[in-house]
């Protein structure tokens, strides 16, 4: 082949390699749009929003006092985010965004709206960090195929996809420890010593501007959350082999017992010139938030965790380290399956890359050892070890060399075709299967809110060492019980009371699940479905209006098919706040309102319960044909976006059938238009986006069917482009 066509053979592969990373990252953030939650979940997240707010509407750092947030207080008496600032900065044009678009809402909707674009935030870290490690991969030498789907596997295969929901920090951790690795491979040529004759004599110097990047992006990481300076002697391992093998290079020798010739360096910079450029870049990026800290909280080397850390490593290492790990509930393992590929795939991907496989060696130790003595280190409430995110993407990294296999096509070999076909065949059974299962974990992870089996299920130890209780298992079997529910609520069998809003959660017993007491919150809808043919019913309601005696007594309107009807008020003996209302309805559903007026506990300083309240809901009896017959309990709310107020990351009486954002919109009613409003741009710029990444990939396949064109085929078969 004429140097020209190879010339453009070359020229079409890198324009393919930049689209398909985009290409990627189009795709990525687009399903990632379509599936996001629309709010937060931890008071963590409130905390950085928060500062995010302040950033935008009073340029400060210091946020106004919150119980809810976790807070401290700074040199100046004012009180600051225990966390890093890196995450808050960076989500300041979210937080604009969301306040701008939050003042076209009602009052009442406005925070949903601000945590609804916040939303997208994550979506988007997490997107390039999957495309990122798809060019990582192109870079160390892999096919495109590989690369790509090594990038989807971390996108949909491990919980970095419930992750990219959330408001946390370690999605950005992950992203800038990356970018940061991939500009320091960059950096250097990519230099093969395996003999004693040398490749070149004259190698091309280290790039000082990505080096410089490299040190900022890792420096950016220790701003957004500290504790992952613990990433540093991984890096200065990696930066210190480069040096070393471009040392032995430019001495005209390879690494080996022969010391470098002086004389052949002599016209050269210094090897060690990279190693300053990246230092720079790094202390160029830990020089702000030096300062912040000096601001903040009166030294450069305090931060909002203090220093006292007496208390903070407890646990045993080899407990949490194998939790970390392996543990049922928190195992790196079982919620990043292709994971295993890596294990697998390991000495394959170190023969070829021995300084990228030490440095992901390295960096997994230091990890797990760290948040391995850490207190919390389960990171709870979240799906999987959330303290291990930021290590998901290098933890992938060997697994390049299987599915590289995987992927490329059987070399037309008659001897040895059917041995190589059936080692192929198990190869991408194997990560086929893999990626399949991961992708169904995390997929519980992200049709269910987290914080509900939290909540709900067993305790923190059953939860994290026990198989039967680990949130897979749970959230699969919460996912069961909330299309059950739908199905029973949407035509439930005769006999039942369902509760389709207007109530507050349940005072019952957790226990046995029951559903009475409760609050009413002001226009209580019950849907009750009685036995058509024993005619019309009679129904009882016991209320209990227990308020401060301050107050009026509540004043209760009964509306049956939206109709006031009359009632039979009489009192329960020995129950002065209590009384029975008695009233006849009919129809298939019979459709009950309780109106009353409300109180506020907090505002009247009662209690902490900061909820408008009417009448607490005792009990439902209902007579068919004058006999008394029992009727099952089912919810179906329309629950408030938060309680309590101005908690948005749980709600214990929300049975949403899943956790995403148009369900939350459905179920809390915020009526036609505002769906809408919200609803449409999203649908339309995550149906964009996908469609783009689809094109750019139909467009890619065309071009390599011109490029293979172009491609000398080597004895083992056709080159992949």
């Amino acid at each position: 082949m004429s140097q020209q066509a190879i010339g453009t053979g070359t020229t079409q592969k890198r324009r393919i390699f930049g689209n398909l990373s985009l290409m990627l990252m189009l795709t990525v953030f687009g399903v990632y749009l379509l599936t996001m939650s629309g709010h937060t979940y931890s008071r963590d997240e409130e905390t950085m929003l928060a500062v995010s707010q302040s950033l935008v509407e009073r340029g400060s750092w210091a946020i106004p006092r919150n119980s809810t947030q976790v807070q401290v207080t700074g040199a100046d008496g004012r009180y600051y985010s225990q966390y890093g600032p890196g995450q808050s900065l960076a989500a300041v044009p979210w937080a604009a965004a969301g306040l701008l678009a939050s003042s076209f809402f009602p009052a009442d909707q406005q925070g949903f709206v601000l945590r609804l674009i916040l939303g997208s935030f994550n979506l988007l870290v997490a997107a390039a960090t999957c495309a990122i490690l798809a060019a990582l991969g192109i870079s160390l030498g892999y096919s495109r195929r590989a690369s790509l789907v090594l990038g989807a596997a971390l996108a949909f295969a491990t919980y970095l996809w419930p992750h990219s929901r959330t408001f946390f920090s370690e999605p950005l951790v992950a992203l800038c420890l990356l970018a940061s690795f991939y500009l320091l491979v960059l950096s250097y040529p990519r230099v093969s010593i395996e003999t004693e004759d040398i490749a070149t004599t004259n190698p091309t110097p280290p790039r000082r501007n990505l080096l410089f990047f490299s040190g900022l992006l890792l420096a950016a990481a220790v701003a957004t959350k500290v504790q992952y300076v613990v990433a540093l002697p991984a890096f200065l391992l990696y930066l210190s082999w480069r040096i070393s093998s471009q040392w032995s290079v430019a001495s005209g020798q390879p690494r080996s017992n022969r010391a470098p010739d002086p004389k052949s360096l002599a016209p050269r910079s210094s090897p060690l010139a990279p190693a300053v450029w990246w230092l720079i870049g790094l202390g160029a990026g830990l020089a702000p938030l030096l300062l912040y800290n000096l601001y903040a909280f009166g030294s450069p080397f305090s931060t909002g965790y203090g220093t006292d850390l007496k208390g903070t490593f407890k646990t045993p290492l080899y407990e949490g380290a194998f939790g970390l790990l392996l543990s049922p509930g928190k195992g790196l393992l079982w919620y990043a399956l292709p994971v295993a590929l890596s294990l697998w795939g390991f000495s394959s991907f170190a023969r070829k890359h021995q300084a990228e496989s030490a440095f992901v060696a390295v960096l997994g130790v230091s990890l797990v050892i760290f948040f391995g003595l850490y207190g919390f280190w389960h990171g709870d409430g979240s799906w999987g070890p959330r303290y291990l995110i930021p290590f998901l993407p290098f933890a992938l990294l060997p697994a390049l060399p299987l599915i590289h296999s995987a992927t490329q096509p059987v070399p037309d070999k008659p001897n040895s075709k059917f041995k190589i076909q059936n080692s192929k065949l198990i190869t991408r059974l194997a990560v086929s299967t893999l990626l399949a299962l991961g992708c169904f974990v995390n997929i519980l992870g992200v049709l269910v809110n987290f914080d509900t089996y939290i909540n709900v299920g067993y305790d923190d130890e059953t939860r994290h060492w026990i198989p039967y209780a680990s949130p897979i298992v749970g959230h699969l079997n919460l996912l069961g019980q909330r299309v059950s529910e739908k199905a029973s609520t949407l035509r439930p069998p005769e006999r039942t009371v369902v509760f389709r809003g207007g109530v507050s959660y349940s005072e019952g017993d957790k226990a046995s699940g029951a559903l009475l007491p409760r609050w009413t919150t002001g226009r209580a809808v019950l849907e009750l479905w009685p036995n058509t043919s024993r005619g019309p019913i009679s129904v009882t309601l016991r209320l209990n209006d227990h308020r401060p005696p301050q107050l009026p007594r509540a004043t209760v309107t009964i509306l049956v098919n939206d109709n006031p009807v009359t009632v039979d008020r009489a009192p329960v003996p020995d129950l002065p706040i209590s009384a029975d209302y008695s009233f006849s309805a009919s129809g298939q559903p019979a459709r009950v309102t309780i109106a009353t007026d409300t109180w506020n506990p907090a505002k009247l300083g009662e209690n902490e319960r900061d909820e408008e309240l009417g009448v607490r809901l005792e009990s439902v009896t209902v007579r068919e044909g004058g006999a008394v017959q029992p009727y099952s309990l089912a919810d179906d709310l329309a629950a408030p976006p938060y309680y309590p107020q101005p908690r948005w990351y749980y709600n214990p009486a929300t049975h949403f059938l899943a956790d995403l954002w148009p369900v939350y919109m459905l179920e809390m009613g915020m009526g036609r238009k505002t769906m809408l409003a919200l609803g449409l741009p999203i649908i339309a710029l995550g149906l964009l986006c996908l469609g783009a990444g689809c094109l750019g990939f139909a467009r890619r396949d065309q071009d390599l069917r011109v490029g293979r064109r172009e491609i000398v085929t080597n004895q083992a078969g056709s080159i992949e482009v």
